[in-house]
């Protein structure tokens, strides 16, 4: 862009070059006048010249700086660890619904996305992730399962005859950068609630062990 700027503004100065001596073709003082004129006129374009080409370096670095402020900051090596409860009680959940752990206690690194309930892997590596369920139905029973882009890894199945049951489950997989993990629901069968109880029962928690 600068560069045809510069071509545009080159071309005007040759053109009124041209019709100086066009318009007094006896190369007097008139014309030697205006070649003077011309000439400061020269050194007037090229100053503004630079200060556009400058300006449009400027531009875009501003630019690239609000490209970058707009990718994920997730760190290349480091600490990656996120806890997350569940404080407001599901009561009807369905096939393979997700669990979306509301309340995020830590997200070192930004993985933990509370809108959907889903950790993606900021770097590739080891990680270790483990999931509580507490079951709050008489006489019901529930499965839920851990998933790496919708795979099952990991099963919990709580409940019995009674009153608030808390099954937990813990386990360690490889993730390749920007791959997903989250809990959800196992089955259609036994009970689909899972009370809330003011949070920190129902969890989902996670942390790098090595990155790759």
């Amino acid at each position: 862009m600068a560069a045809m700027l510069f071509c545009l503004l080159a071309s005007i100065f040759v053109c009124k070059l041209s019709s100086c001596f066009l318009f007094d073709g006896n190369g007097g003082p008139d014309s030697f006048s205006s070649l003077l004129r011309l000439i400061t006129d020269e050194k007037r374009l090229r100053s503004d010249i630079e200060v556009q080409i400058q300006t449009l370096k400027n531009d875009l670095q501003a630019l690239k700086s609000r490209h970058q402020s707009s990718l994920c900051k997730c760190p290349k090596s480091g600490v990656v660890a996120f806890s997350a409860t569940l404080t407001k009680d599901i009561t009807n959940l369905g096939i393979e619904a997700p669990i979306i752990f509301d309340k995020v206690i830590t997200n070192v690194g930004g993985g933990y996305d509370q809108r959907h309930g889903h950790f993606r892997a900021p770097v590739s590596g080891t990680y270790k992730f483990s999931f509580s369920i507490l079951q709050g139905t008489a006489t019901m029973w529930i499965s839920t399962e851990l998933v790496k882009e919708g795979r099952p890894i990991g099963r919990v199945k709580t409940g019995d005859n009674g009153y608030w049951t808390l099954g937990s489950n813990v386990i360690t997989a490889h993730l390749q950068e920007g791959e997903d993990v989250w809990v959800r629901h196992n089955a259609n069968e036994g009970s689909n609630i899972i009370p809330a109880d003011h949070g920190h029962f129902t969890m989902f928690t996670g942390h790098l062990i090595r990155a790759d």
